[in-house]
């Protein structure tokens, strides 16, 4: 019998402990960090406008954004309410989201943007951090007065760590948003050393941001969504989900497989071929990047069962029409004659765009003659799927039996020459005020 000494076992002890430090993941809902600027842009007129800044901006929040990508949201964000007269508390919103904290993949704390917004009513403003991020050490290892680890403007670290003008207190909470903690961005806290535009930021957004959140959202519902509804047609309805939702099983196998920090990676930009502006062949693409990888470990079961049901999961629609099927191969067999569902909402015989089924994108590829039953897929051959619901919540197989689509075929990549990848690029959500 092999016999270890008390310290070894205590050292054996401190390395499996202290080995990997920092892999803890830090998230959060990201679509619920601008869901009072669209309120208040929808309240203000701006359209299907409001939800096309608002889908890039939440995902500047994610791991794999630039340091600068928030910030030029937000700069986006004020754009846009300058020309809507100046609206004050899409400009209070846009500030607050500017300082909301980023996700990070290991538990770090996530380098600032290291360049002047182009906004004045953003200077001095910066993300803060989480609390369950380490202070003294940023993403990649890097510690305190490192590149990237002090705001823009300032001379010196933050004090309190974490924290930012709008929570000057300290980080804010796990996976919170910083809207529901504050509806004031915090402009009076703004150190001395952030910059000489400082005070053209506190003017204007600052004295008319008193009145709260809760006063813009119900004129969303009313004044700006029913002029449009009447006016623009009746197919404006937009039918979203929690996108991240569809990605963290699979992205839980990787990392039980032993995927590590190629997880995430994959399921972030995997999660993001869901939403409204992707293109049609995104969602297989990424389903391809997951099987690849699961090949490498191993042909991990789960992770390609996952991925399976991941590529049929629906994408949003921004108009409750169906969304083109993509029109190309996919690279892996395993992926071979699967392809979204639709939400139930959608529009069967009419696709984003008003494109009739039996038009180019209106039949998967592989099949001569449009899905029956409409709004259907291989894991869910009975029809569409509950309006926001994930596929993987409701089976997991990503075959049903007897579903195997006929026509589909093991040929080569296609051309690629989906329906013109203009899926979404229309109406946004103009009249989607919930």
């Amino acid at each position: 019998m092999v016999k270890f000494s008390t310290g070894l076992v205590v050292a054996l002890t401190a390395i499996a402990v202290n080995a990997v430090p920092f892999e803890k993941r830090i998230d959060q809902t990201i679509s619920a960090s601008t869901q009072k600027w669209v309120a208040a842009c929808n309240a203000a007129g701006g359209g299907e406008k409001c939800s096309d800044i608002s889908v890039t901006a939440f995902s500047t929040l994610l791991a794999a954004a630039g340091p600068c990508d928030q910030q030029n949201s937000a700069d986006a964000m004020i754009d846009l309410a300058k020309q809507l007269n100046n609206n004050a508390d899409m400009i209070k919103f846009a500030q607050i989201f500017a300082q909301q904290p980023r996700n990070t993949p290991t538990s770090e704390s996530v380098p600032y943007c290291q360049q002047a917004p182009k906004n004045a009513e953003l200077t001095g403003l910066f993300q803060c951090q989480f609390q369950g991020a380490k202070a003294d050490t940023f993403v990649g290892g890097v510690a305190v007065g490192g590149a990237g680890t002090i705001p823009f403007g300032l001379s010196s670290p933050v004090s309190p760590p974490g924290s930012c003008p709008a929570n000057p207190s300290g980080p804010v909470p796990d996976g919170q948003q910083l809207t529901d903690i504050t509806q004031d961005p915090g402009l009076a806290n703004i150190k001395s050393g952030s910059g000489s535009a400082a005070p053209p930021a506190s003017s204007a957004p600052a004295a008319s941001s008193a009145a709260p959140a809760s006063s813009v959202a119900p004129p969303a519902s009313t004044a700006t969504c029913a002029p449009k509804t009447r006016k623009r047609g009746a197919m404006k309805k937009r039918i979203a989900q929690d996108t991240v939702a569809a990605a963290t099983p699979w992205e839980d196998a990787c990392t039980k497989a032993g995927g590590q920090d190629k997880c995430n990676p994959i399921a972030v930009t995997a999660f993001g071929t869901l939403l409204a502006a992707a293109d049609p062949c995104a969602q297989q693409d990424s389903a391809d990047a997951m099987i690849d990888l699961a090949k490498q470990l191993n042909n991990d079961p789960d992770m390609i069962r996952l991925a399976q049901i991941f590529a049929q999961q629906p994408r949003n629609t921004p108009t409750s029409q169906a969304v083109q099927y993509c029109q190309k191969a996919p690279r892996n067999a395993e992926l071979q004659g699967l392809f979204q569902c639709q939400f139930q909402s959608a529009s069967q015989d009419t696709f984003v765009g008003g494109v009739k089924v039996g038009s180019p994108g209106t039949i998967p590829f592989g099949l001569s003659s449009p899905v029956s039953p409409a709004g259907s897929c291989p894991a869910n051959p009975s029809g569409p799927i509950p309006d926001g619901q994930q596929l993987v919540d409701i089976t997991q197989q990503p075959r049903a039996s007897g579903s195997a689509p006929s026509g589909s075929s093991a040929a080569p990549p296609a051309s690629g020459s989906s329906a013109a990848g203009g899926d979404d690029s229309e109406d946004g959500d103009a009249a989607d005020c919930a």
